[in-house]
């Protein structure tokens, strides 16, 4: 919830001051009754008026009024005015609890513009300035920061989540008029507002209280400009004449760069005051360290992801990690009892802040986004991972050390999908097209509903994504160092899977033979996924509610055909351990939705648990031979992935038997206290020698098959 202030002072112009109270000076207890009142209750009655929450949780007042005149005033406005003891109580609730932004351009509704300006927070008495805990300035934003009665949800208008698909469509679509262009030096509006910020600048200096204050500055340039780098000095360098701050953000570019990237951060560190870590004077010294030492040292930087899960696919032609669906809108707050999820912290810091009420109501009290990947800014709230690269640029031995770290010590999952779930086949609106790499949507076709009508009928790629991974995504000379590996195949129609002679099929066998001799099978365990026994239910033109048994068995067919080309990797000396997760195919027939509803939930559900369990043994058996049962015995499947229980939201069984994933780790990682044990005893170990070394490294023979 966002609720918008008119400002405590009505008055305006430079250095206008609070309007005076009704009763003057008056402090007798004659002159008003509320005064009367213990302290305590005088308190309650505040909070009663809305001056602050009960709970103590900080509300959003906007110091340029409403956004349009349909937006709830405050109540408390006229108790600011009854007399200057009430203000000094009130005042100093209202400022020391809740969170205050200015925009530089505020516009009040239509036919209510006003000049741009920060005169709001100049009006702001001395005592006010000096209880004020929160303030966020906004000179100019291109995205994101936008003044809107949502303003306080603080989703970045780059999320891919709210976007879709690698689509800035959203923004442009429904924000045109809510951001600003980036500022350029040569731009008329440029002068007076860093005018406007260097007087407004001055004017705290001498009145906010020293390490009180969180402030956060947005004012997005052009990278392009010749003379960027004048104008973000100019913008900076007020925060230089302020008192120490409690809390600092800033940024100056929509787009990530890296320079402004690191101005903002300088200029952020100084303004708390806080030094900048000194630097060896004698250069890195890492390398004369044992090998072992450098890679426990190097197991504490960002080459192992918060999830040890590290996913490619289609869609991103990049690496990423899980991090999807734990944290609202529309999913629940990480659940505190699953471990593993203490990993959600590295990812949408824009979201940190978000805090779940006891009765499930979202309190939207985020500052917005200073996510130093998606934005050239600077926040102490940023902790989001980012591919560790400088790791690799040190040098030719600390490379190779890095490459073994993070291809060794991560889980690797590749999906064969474009869509951005990678449960499901085809949510791409235009499958073909997709696939073969083409990223833009027509949008007027998706939305008149003329993408209902492509069906596939073929595999729509000349490749396999796993056959890509191997030949030109991973390093010829790092597939040794793989440990986990999971290959994802989407639940695609019969009609779908590739046949013998599918280009697809014969590039993935020739894969395999090459692949062959450049991992280690022995090291290395396989997941093979297809379609995934928690998939979701396919949609769009691919429904397979009338599922015929022939087509069922094609679907069979196609999973036979991946599987045999990994033989050749099983037997005595093949993989450490092979997983199967194959979904069987009729199990979002109609048919089969009524036989799980006539045997009811638990029996329902446990008849379509044993159909799969009967396609994944027999999977299992074929690749793994004589030592199936040696590996059953110590062990016979994994957990639940996180990059399939973070995209499902926990829920209760439906009548048809479905469930949605429990979340836990793999179980050779489920002793999740004493991993963080040995981690704590090795991290001030680990710092100590990266400090001794000087080097700055930034933070975190069965035949038969299935049919």
């Amino acid at each position: 919830m966002t609720i918008l202030l008119d400002p405590v002072s009505t008055a305006s112009g430079t250095g206008a001051q609070m309007a005076p109270p009704l009763h003057g000076a008056s402090h007798s207890s004659s002159s008003c009754f509320l005064l009367r009142l213990p302290r305590s209750v005088r308190r309650r009655i505040y909070l009663h008026l809305g001056v602050a929450r009960w709970d103590g949780l900080p509300m959003l007042f906007d110091l340029d009024g409403s956004v349009s005149r349909s937006m709830m005033q405050v109540d408390f406005h006229g108790l600011l005015l009854s007399c200057r003891l009430i203000y000094s109580e009130a005042s100093a609730l209202l400022y020391s609890s809740n969170r205050f932004v200015i925009h530089y351009r505020h516009v009040r509704g239509p036919g209510h513009d006003v000049e741009p300006s920060l005169q709001p927070v100049r009006n702001l008495t001395a005592s006010s300035l000096a209880s004020l805990v929160s303030l966020k300035i906004v000179l100019n934003q291109a995205s994101c920061h936008h003044r809107s009665e949502d303003e306080a949800g603080g989703e970045c208008c780059d999320d891919l989540r709210f976007n879709g698909l690698h689509e800035p469509d959203r923004c442009q679509r429904h924000h045109t008029a809510h951001h600003d262009k980036p500022l350029r030096s040569s731009c008329s509006t440029a002068g007076p507002m860093l005018d406007e910020w260097l007087r407004t600048a001055d004017y705290l200096s001498s009145r906010i209280k020293p390490g009180g204050l969180r402030l956060a500055l947005v004012c997005d340039l052009d990278p392009q400009e010749a003379d960027v780098m004048d104008t973000v000095t100019k913008v900076v360098a007020p925060l230089s004449s302020l008192p120490e701050l409690k809390d600092c953000h800033v940024r100056l570019c929509k787009s990530p760069n890296a320079e402004l990237t690191r101005i903002a951060r300088n200029a952020a560190l100084q303004a708390c005051r806080t030094p900048e870590p000194p630097s060896s004077p004698s250069g890195p010294r890492i390398l004369s360290l044992p090998r072992e030492l450098r890679l426990h040292i190097l197991e504490y930087t960002d080459l192992i992801t918060p999830w040890r899960e590290v996913m490619w696919s289609r869609r991103d032609r990049g690496y990423r990690y899980p991090a999807e669906g734990c944290y609202p809108p529309g999913d629940f707050p990480c659940p505190s009892d699953l471990h593993w999820h203490h990993g959600c912290q590295f990812r949408g810091c824009y979201y940190q802040e978000r805090i779940w009420l006891p009765d499930n109501e979202l309190w939207r009290g985020s500052i917005g986004c200073f996510c130093r990947l998606r934005h050239a800014a600077f926040s102490s709230a940023c902790r989001c991972w980012a591919p560790p690269t400088p790791l690799f640029l040190v040098c030719r031995a600390l490379s190779e050390d890095a490459k073994f770290v993070f291809f060794s010590r991560n889980r690797f999952v590749v999906s064969d999908s474009r869509a951005f779930n990678p449960c499901v086949a085809f949510k791409a609106y235009e499958p073909v097209r997709w696939l073969e790499g083409n990223n833009r949507l027509d949008w007027e076709s998706i939305e008149s509903g003329n993408w209902r009508e492509v069906q596939p009928r073929a595999y729509p790629a000349k490749r396999f994504a796993a056959s890509q991974f191997l030949r030109e995504v991973v390093p010829a000379d790092c597939l040794g160092y793989l440990r986990f590996l999971e290959l994802i195949f989407q639940p695609y129609n019969h009609m779908c899977w590739p046949d013998d002679g599918h280009p697809a099929l014969q590039d993935w066998i020739a894969t395999v033979d090459w692949v062959k001799h450049k991992i280690r099978a022995s090291s290395l365990t396989l997941r093979l996924t297809m379609a995934g026994s928690l998939s979701h239910v396919p949609n769009g033109p691919d429904r397979r509610d009338k599922l015929s048994r022939a087509q069922g068995k094609q679907v069979l067919a196609g999973y036979n055909r991946i599987l045999k080309s990994l033989a050749c990797l099983g037997g005595e000396d093949g993989f450490a351990r092979f997983y199967a997760d194959f979904a069987w195919p009729w199990k979002w027939t109609n048919w089969a939705y009524a036989r799980r509803e006539v045997l009811g939930f638990q029996a329902g559900q446990e008849w379509t648990k044993s159909k799969e369990d009967a396609l994944n043994e027999r999977a299992e058996r074929f690749i793994l031979g004589d030592r199936y049962e040696r590996l059953s015995a110590r062990g016979k499947d994994l957990e639940e992935r996180p990059w399939m229980s973070l995209r499902r939201r926990p829920r209760s069984g439906n009548a048809n038997g479905i469930l949605a994933p429990k979340m836990h780790l793999y179980h050779e990682y489920a002793d999740f206290a004493t991993h963080q044990h040995r981690k704590k005893k090795w991290s001030q170990a680990a710092a100590c020698m990266i400090a001794a070394a000087g080097l700055r490294i930034p933070a975190h023979s069965h035949s038969h098959c299935l049919c």
